[in-house]
């Protein structure tokens, strides 16, 4: 990268230093009658403008040609310039109405600088362009035909050049092959072949998997028609079957859409075809290369180890700990063991089915879609209220309603257990773990044969250590001995339940503003209030008065979350690391890139613990905040805890399936994604890269 950078700024420096020098040569070498006007020279290259015919005969074709001759070691650039380095560009202009066609190139040869690669030509190279003329054009003794032509040569720097250059030919019914005839004939041996090919391609994480049919043997390279698709310097896996050959090259870091079509030239050296590529269909369209499943493989590890990350979330911890707390009785059955398993796997694949059935319906869904429902937080606050008072023993456990309650959260039996894995994921949905994202930026993107898999690996990884401790005998004896002290640390894990409770009120207010939450709070407390006077109410009026109460606490808030009569009451979360930032806009952050501006993008959410640990740790510091305030630096934030369809189609583009996403943009030159795990130097590191980066290459 920087390699590369440097080879562009020589060469842009070269402009200004070399400019007065290369029009001097150029005039000069037009004042010397000796040197024809369809030639010039400039530093290390030699530029002529040829025909391959000495008459322009009407109703037939002729080429013209421009042949590049750079001195030993230097050399010119394909269409496609590879890392560095610019294409050549030929303008024409005549009088006479003729049609110019497409400069033909021939077979370019991958010429490393450093680590870099470059596509191009090293030595003399001619460039041909057919020339149509019409039936009727007069006859005449000289017309006159001018190209404008700029190049750029390149050893170690690179120098641009520019030359209008002027052939004289005459139209006659008779034309003869010229002396330079024989040049464009060799040189139409290197052009690429007349056949079209026709091809497929995957985009994975890391990889381009390309497949062309009717070709075979492993020497065959592809060169892209844009510069933005693979890693030029990358190693090509080439795959060879019956009748197709696969290739599999690392993608570039700067390519991130998803495009129905990309245009190729196959070249082995010595022959060469167009290939019109299309976006698969599906991801078997292509037949599996090893390169594909291996990555395919690796996500699924990273599934696995981001669900056993995810079991130290702050929600999920104070829940697996109760639980863990209960299995003391090794008398369960197996059945009853592997019931927690049960339950986290049937939640994660009810997930996915979700999921995968909102996609197809076209619903825009990412992870965590839930939490921006307000209906859902009412309820796990609600939920969480109710556990904490269980754990708390404000509750009578002899009562029914207690009992089931107490059941959910420490009892032994599967039901038990199921319900413990189940309650879990939906607690546990909100984060993302790291490892977790890419894999399920994957999911969210793929078949549903692949989307399963991998929230299935999840589902394993997640639901392991608490599996363990139940099956596994000598995993048990780990556990501290039995005492009064669970009873403390029962009433201990009570609190955890409240501060995710406040947590979930916080994320109501984002939703729905703070009049809202006030209700909710209040809410609340009635409910609280409400379940204790029923646990000590003896007169059955007494109870059904209590009971109505109860109920009124709970479905009034929850009738607030979805009443279109209170729309207008709703706020947006705010995200409190600065108050010195912008909304996410893809128009505006487009400009903003245009304009050569560093743009420090932070996709968040309040319902994402992530995302604000992130926020208190290193993006509420000081010395961050002097970072994101500093000239020509903005900060954009977009906020995803209600539904947004374009933080949705942005996370799409660095197939994340949610937050917390965060990208620093050094204008269009390049972009880097940051770790979901932000300290205060990583913020800052990649200002001062992305600052350099800019000054480098203006």
């Amino acid at each position: 990268m920087v390699l590369d950078k440097m080879i562009i700024i020589r060469w842009r420096a070269a402009v200004i230093a070399l400019s007065v020098m290369l029009f001097s040569a150029l005039s000069h070498a037009q004042e010397q009658d000796a040197l024809p006007s369809y030639t010039a020279t400039g530093p290390h290259i030699q530029v002529s403008l040829l025909a391959n015919k000495t008459a322009l005969v009407p109703g037939t074709e002729v080429l013209l040609g421009v042949l590049f001759e750079p001195e030993q070691d230097w050399h010119t650039y394909w269409r496609n310039p590879g890392d560095s380095g610019e294409a050549p560009t030929i303008s024409w202009q005549t009088d006479a109405p003729l049609a110019f066609g497409d400069i033909q190139w021939p077979l370019p040869t991958a010429i490393e600088v450093a680590h870099l690669v470059n596509y191009g030509y090293e030595g003399a190279n001619l460039l041909m362009v057919p020339v149509s003329i019409p039936d009727d054009l007069a006859t005449t003794d000289a017309l006159q035909i001018s190209a404008d032509i700029s190049w750029l040569v390149c050893k170690e720097d690179c120098i641009p050049g520019w030359a209008t250059l002027v052939i004289d030919i005459p139209v006659s019914p008779n034309g003869a092959d010229t002396p330079q005839a024989g040049l464009f004939e060799q040189t139409k041996m290197l052009l690429p072949s007349e056949e079209l090919k026709s091809g497929l391609f995957e985009i994975t994480e890391n990889n381009l998997v390309f497949e062309v049919s009717q070709l075979s043997g492993q020497q065959w390279t592809l060169y892209p028609f844009r510069s933005d698709v693979i890693q030029h310097a990358a190693s090509q896996q080439v795959l060879s079957m019956d009748d197709s050959v696969q290739l599999v090259i690392p993608r570039s870091d700067y390519f991130y859409d998803q495009p129905e079509r990309l245009d190729w030239l196959i070249s082995d050296g010595t022959r060469g075809y167009y290939v019109e590529g299309h976006l698969s269909s599906g991801a078997a369209g292509i037949s599996a290369s090893a390169a594909t499943d291996t990555s395919l493989w690796l996500f699924v590890l990273m599934a696995f180890a981001g669900g056993l990350i995810l079991n130290l979330m702050p929600c999920v911890l104070p829940i697996l700990s109760i639980k863990g707390m209960a299995v003391q009785a090794t008398s369960q059955k197996l059945s009853h063991k592997l019931a927690y398993l049960f339950g986290v796997l049937a939640c994660f694949n009810a997930f996915a089915l979700l999921i995968i059935a909102l996609q197809q319906g076209g619903q825009q869904i990412g992870w965590g879609f839930h939490m921006q429902e307000p209906i859902v937080v009412v309820l796990l606050a609600f939920l969480f209220t109710f556990i904490a008072l269980i754990l708390l023993d404000a509750i009578a456990v002899s009562s029914r309603f207690a009992g089931v309650g107490n059941s959910l959260v420490s009892g032994e039996s599967a039901m038990s257990n199921f319900s413990t894995g189940a309650l879990a994921v939906i607690v546990a949905s909100p984060c993302t773990a790291p490892f977790m994202a890419a894999a399920l930026g994957v999911a969210f993107v793929s078949e549903p044969p692949v989307t399963l898999l991998l929230f299935n690996a999840l589902a394993l990884g997640f639901a392991l250590p608490l599996t363990l401790l139940f099956t596994w005998s000598r995993a048990i004896s780990w556990l501290p001995k039995p005492g009064a002290w669970m009873e403390r640390f029962k009433h201990f894990l009570a609190f955890p339940m409240f501060a995710t409770v406040a947590w979930l009120c916080w994320v109501f207010a984002g939703q729905m503003g703070s009049q809202l939450q006030f209700v909710l709070l209040i809410m609340l407390i009635l409910f609280c209030m409400f379940i204790w006077l029923l646990g000590h109410a003896t007169k059955p009026v007494v109870k059904v008065l209590v009971s109505i109460g109860l109920i009124f606490s709970m479905v009034f808030p929850l009738w607030l979350s979805v009443s279109p009569n209170v729309q207008g009451l709703k706020g947006q979360g705010a995200s409190e690391q600065s108050s010195d930032y912008v909304d996410f806009n893809p128009q505006q952050l487009a400009t903003l890139r245009n304009n050569d501006e560093i743009v420090v993008v932070n996709m968040t959410a309040d319902w994402c613990i992530t995302c604000k640990v992130n926020e208190q740790v290193a993006l509420s510091s000081n010395d961050v905040k002097q970072a994101l305030t500093q000239e020509n630096v903005t900060y954009m934030v977009g906020d995803w805890t209600n539904k947004n369809a374009e933080i949705f189609e942005y996370l799409t583009q660095y197939e994340r399936a949610g937050v917390p996403l965060y990208v620093v943009y050094a204008g269009n030159k390049s972009k880097q994604v940051l770790p979901q795990i932000l300290t205060t130097n990583t913020v800052i590191d990649a200002i001062t890269k992305a600052k350099q980066e800019l000054n480098h290459v203006n």
